[in-house]
């Protein structure tokens, strides 16, 4: 009689708490036996940041019951009816805040009250779920450990343009002596991004605390981000000093020195399909309403770095080139009064009228308001993270042609007007000329020359069209922003890309790849930590 010697695998399943736990049955007396693969005790949080627009959130006090949440397109649909003045109401820092009861995706081994506690529901399931979901089964694939994703990129080289090493088979053999649960981190993207940065340094201290009461080896998190949550991650790891609890950080498609389509936006509204201008904001009364008062994504404007010359006027005759000085936040952001000004003061607060005393008195206090942003959340916040980057740091970004981004804007006469034909101005100061219409919202504004008339004439106008995207990017980020942190020395890797902004992690596989193999190679970093079995 022949004997069975056959293993039976037990694969693992998790309670409601993330703990592991093995279940077999009975069966018919024979020489079989029972394999389980243990889950490592050593964990190694990966903490996702999202981008701006990216988490879910809830108004509170008067605006209770407003959500911006991003399930699906169909909960973004509450807000194509909404203008500016109810944006301007409900989308501001001070009344909204994060809602961590968002569609948490199925399709891994952990019980939904699990990824809710580790902040799956904080995060557009919309733009992030299916991302959120493979790299959990790619981190976690204990019982794959042949053929799994990491397997399949020993020896592979992905094109980066900046150290790309194919992992070693004892690399992702060390990987797997650790376990990697992915968490993810919602913020409140209206608000400054120190302070989401003080929000990110409290949850990776309470997600270690967690593993450490659990009896869980727990010394170091791995974060991921996408978009402005790198400038999140940036801020909490180099300003508030989180270094040392932070293994190595992987950016996605990271404005790393700002991008010029936020001015693009006070302007025009949103660039792109359909949907995306409709729900984030169509024209400049819609997106001033909202980005005038919120902080992070106002940080996402152009610094310093981004260097001279990114806003360009050409009036055909005369071209005028800003920043000159380098110095955006005095040259280009709290200009006031000008055609071209960014943020055009009537708009920050939407009226029906401007004609009373009090409404100029308010718009006054609106544009001191406006200023003291610009001058002390958003110039400080870029001086703070200049140059500032983890020591083990990883990034990919899209660069491409098929996805224009602004590198810069131009606005360029159409040497024509809707009240009088064109006239010789030799003298014309396009720089210092006024705003003539009040109802302009879009791609053109008309400039008001009124120097040289004589009494009585009609003041001259022109009418000036703003640019298409020019320099090969994402889509929003220009490719000088992407590749700027390149020669940075703690840039291990960079890849370049082919990809469209917000749907990075969603359609690239070159860009989940390079994430999977850049935590491989992250985790190579502890030897010589407590994390080491050595």
């Amino acid at each position: 009689m022949s004997k069975n010697k056959s293993e039976r695998l037990l694969t693992a399943t998790f309670d409601k708490k993330g703990n592991p736990e093995w279940k077999s049955t009975l069966s018919s007396p024979d020489d079989s036996y029972a394999v389980c693969h243990m889950i490592p005790d050593r964990v190694i949080p990966v903490i996702f940041v999202p981008g701006v627009m990216g988490s879910n959130l809830k108004g509170i006090g008067d605006a209770d019951g407003v959500r911006w949440r991003l399930d699906s397109e169909f909960s973004m649909l509450m807000w194509l009816t909404r203008g500016p003045a109810k944006r301007k109401r409900y989308l501001t820092p001070k009344k909204m805040v994060v809602d961590d009861d968002g569609t948490r995706p199925s399709g891994t081994a952990q019980h939904g009250e699990e990824l809710k506690r580790r902040g799956w529901g904080e995060v557009g399931a919309m733009s992030y779920g299916d991302f959120l979901v493979w790299l959990e089964n790619a981190l976690n694939d204990f019982t794959n450990t042949k053929g799994g994703h990491r397997d399949l990129l020993i020896g592979r080289t992905l094109g980066s343009m900046k150290s790309d090493e194919a992992l070693l088979k004892a690399e992702v053999a060390l990987s797997y002596r650790y376990r990697f649960p992915v968490h993810a981190f919602g913020y409140n993207w209206l608000d400054s991004n120190d302070a989401s940065a003080k929000q990110l340094r409290e949850r990776i201290n309470s997600v270690i605390a967690r593993y450490k009461k659990e009896k869980k080896r727990c010394e170091k998190v791995i974060l991921v981000t996408h978009s402005m949550g790198g400038l999140v991650a940036r801020y909490c790891s180099e300003v508030l000093g989180m270094s040392d609890k932070i293994l190595g950080i992987v950016h996605g498609v990271m404005p790393a020195i700002g991008a010029a389509a936020v001015y693009r936006r006070f302007k025009s509204g949103t660039e792109g399909g359909w949907l995306a201008t409709k729900v984030l904001g169509e024209d400049a009364a819609e997106m001033t309403a909202v980005l005038s008062s919120a902080p992070g994504p106002l940080q996402l404007l152009p610094t310093p770095e981004y260097g001279n010359g990114w806003l360009r006027i050409d009036g055909g005759s005369t071209v005028v080139s800003l920043p000159r000085n380098n110095d955006p936040y005095y040259e280009i952001y709290t200009v006031r009064g000008r055609w071209w000004s960014m943020c055009e003061d009537h708009l920050i607060t939407p009226r029906t009228t401007m004609l009373s005393a009090s409404q100029k008195r308010e718009i006054d206090a609106d544009w001191a308001d406006f200023s003291d942003v610009i001058n002390s959340k958003v110039k400080t916040f870029h001086q703070e993270i200049t140059g500032e980057y983890h020591p083990n740091t990883y990034a990919f970004f899209g660069s491409d042609r098929h996805f224009k981004a602004y590198g810069t804007v131009q606005w360029r006469t159409t040497f024509q007007s809707p009240r009088r034909p064109p006239i010789p101005r030799p003298n014309k100061d396009v720089f210092d000329a006024k705003l003539n219409f009040y109802g302009e919202l879009g791609e053109t504004r008309t400039a008001l020359y009124p120097h040289g008339m004589s009494a009585g004439q009609i003041a001259p106008n022109e009418v000036f069209r703003i640019s298409e995207p020019d320099e090969d990017g994402d889509g929003t980020v220009p490719h000088r922003s992407g590749i700027a942190p390149k020669e940075h020395p703690g840039m291990k890797s960079l890849l370049r890309i082919s990809v469209g902004h917000e749907s990075a992690y969603k359609d690239s596989d070159i860009a989940r790849e390079f994430t999977l193999r850049a935590i491989v190679q992250i985790v190579q970093a502890v030897k010589g930590t407590t994390l080491d079995y050595e």
